[in-house]
């Protein structure tokens, strides 16, 4: 088959849709760990609150001195290789992580004593940047605070190296007070691995790398899970001092809903309109905490998890005498996590708590004013029986004194009709017309009221 044929038979078929996965793709080849072979120094730091634009502008001024390719616009990692150095830059959600490699002189050969000790205090792959460089990265970005940072020795190593290291690190040439040692064998007793966790007059934590044999890749890979570590490290320790803030506070708001609660529950002197308005002003405060400390309490959970797993992917072994990096920070930094991880738990539990508490006010309140409402009711429906009885009171008044004149114009009626010559024999008395007018009288009387009052409530 000709090349033209096979590139025909590769690609997509006619009226296929653009490809939209490429990048999402790609993005499990991205990034991959700088080539790092023993006998080198990698540099890497984390720049937080940093502006990607003015990094990215002195990286590709960098690129151009060094007559390299600059990186595209936006781009989220770039890989600088010169011949004395490789600088690589990745561009993360909230931080920039920078990772510098250079191979020592002597690379290749076993460091004596001598030349162990002066690594541990002066290895360095910044020195290599030229300082225009580092001048316009941290000129245009005044507030990008220099969060981690952290030397990472991998040498090779023989029999003796392993015991003459940390005979070395465990006795400090200064007379000042160090952290202990930490070591371990890692990645199956591949390498070991020596730190003290202690920063250096430069900012810098030194770790140190032996390498007994591992394969390139695995080297390679062992240096970034420590350099990832560092950086993860230091950026999941964000959220500890807003912890410990938070903590003090939700103290306070604890004890405020405590006090309302057992007010709530004291019915003499409790006042439910009061309640609700002070429940609802501490929920304001409460969700004003947790939306001010949700993305970094979030963030810390992330951070740690990924410190987690560059820690396992290690594979430690113990050294006799020794602690582990995982025991140290299973010691120092969980803790830290755990007052992260309870103070979230505590502002999620007093919003909940918070919650019930305004339900069973609102509840409460609709109760009292339910009632007041009955109360109410039942004072207008008394008003309108007293009302109707007046006016059925009114109305028989008003029949009486209706019929009663009525029946005294019949009565004038039947005076003046006896005097009437053509009704003489008839013998006509007006007593007895008024009395047997009496009933008919009264009753229409009060049909005519009856029908009025009917009329008006129709109306």
């Amino acid at each position: 088959m000709s090349p033209d044929a096979h590139a025909d038979a590769t690609a997509l078929p006619p009226f296929w849709p653009a490809r939209q996965h490429t990048a999402l793709h790609d993005e499990l080849h991205a990034r991959p760990p700088l080539l790092v072979r023993p006998g080198s120094i990698v540099s890497c730091w984390v720049n937080w609150r940093m502006d990607p634009a003015g990094a990215e502008r002195a990286l590709t001024a960098l690129c151009e001195a060094q007559g390299q390719p600059a990186p595209a616009p936006g781009s989220r990692h770039h890989v600088l290789v010169t011949p004395g150095w490789t600088l690589k830059f990745e561009r993360h959600g909230e931080f920039l992580s920078w990772q510098m490699c250079q191979e020592l002189p002597d690379a290749g050969q076993v460091p004596d004593t001598a030349r162990l000790a002066s690594l541990w205090r002066e290895a360095s792959a910044c020195a290599a940047l030229p300082e225009r460089f580092t001048r316009a990265l941290y000129a245009e970005n005044e507030a990008g605070a220099l969060l981690s940072a952290a030397h990472v020795l991998l040498l090779p190593a023989d029999d003796s190296t392993v015991s003459r290291c940390r005979h070395l690190l465990e006795r400090p040439e200064d007379d000042r007070e160090h952290p202990p040692l930490i070591g371990s064998h890692i990645a199956d007793g591949g390498a070991t691995l020596f730190t003290r966790l202690e920063l250096g007059r430069d900012g810098f934590v030194r770790y140190v790398l032996l390498d007994h044999g591992l394969p390139p890749d695995q080297g390679a890979r062992a240096v970034q899970r420590v350099a990832e570590m560092e950086a993860y490290r230091m950026l999941a320790m964000l959220g500890f001092p807003v912890a410990q803030k938070e903590a003090g506070e939700l103290a306070a708001l604890e004890a405020q809903l405590q006090g309302i609660v057992d007010a709530m529950s004291n019915e003499d002197q409790h006042d439910d309109a009061s309640a609700l308005e002070a429940l609802t002003r501490l929920a304001a405060e409460v969700e004003h905490s947790a939306s001010r400390t949700r993305y970094r309490f979030s963030a810390t959970r992330a951070y740690h998890a990924i410190v987690e797993d560059r820690v396992n992917g290690l594979r430690e072994q113990r050294i006799p005498g020794l602690r582990t990096l995982s025991g140290f920070l299973g010691r120092r930094f969980q803790p830290a996590m755990a007052l992260c991880d309870s103070t979230d738990r505590r502002l999620t539990d007093i919003a909940e708590r918070i919650n019930r508490a305004l339900s069973l006010s609102r509840v409460r309140v609709e109760m009292t004013r339910e009632a007041s409402n009955q109360a109410l009711f039942k004072a207008l429906v008394h008003r309108q029986r007293l009302q109707l009885q007046l006016q059925q009171t009114v109305e028989g008044l008003s029949v009486v004194a209706i019929s009663y004149y009525t029946l005294s114009l019949v009565g004038y009626l039947a005076k003046a009709a006896k005097t009437l010559p053509w009704l003489e024999p008839f013998h006509l008395q007006p007593e007895v017309v008024v009395g047997v007018a009496v009933v008919p009288v009264v009753a229409a009387v009060a049909w005519f009221v009856h029908r009025i009052r009917m009329h008006h409530a129709v109306d």
